[in-house]
């Protein structure tokens, strides 16, 4: 069996749903919270996932990106908030990669 724990960072309604398949997780009600439970769960070495399902400012997501180039573990996945109307459209991270592909194809 595996020896790393899978965690979700998110709103209640996923944390909930997610909480009723044995993924434990945190609630995060304001913005400023989410620093704090993150810089926790990085330095658990239990923690073998971090999912994240919250809708993030730009600032965190940058922050989210660099954390991810530049550490293997633990695993950071970020999923678009589900509950929000068009998500395909308002995903910043598949924004942000969108746009780095597009302008790499300009310089070609």
């Amino acid at each position: 069996m595996f020896d790393k724990e899978i965690f979700v960072i998110g709103d209640e309604d996923i944390v909930l749903m997610l909480g009723l398949l044995g993924i434990e997780g945190t609630t995060i009600e304001h913005q400023e919270e989410f620093h704090k439970v993150f810089n926790n769960l990085i330095n658990e070495p239990k923690i073998g996932m971090i999912l994240i399902i919250l809708s993030l400012p730009d600032e965190t997501i940058d922050f989210l990106l660099n954390f991810k180039l530049n550490n293997k573990e633990p695993f950071i996945f970020m999923l678009p908030d589900v509950f929000q109307p068009n998500v395909e459209k308002v995903d910043v991270l598949l924004n942000k990669i969108s746009n780095a592909v597009s302008d790499i194809e300009l310089l070609k």
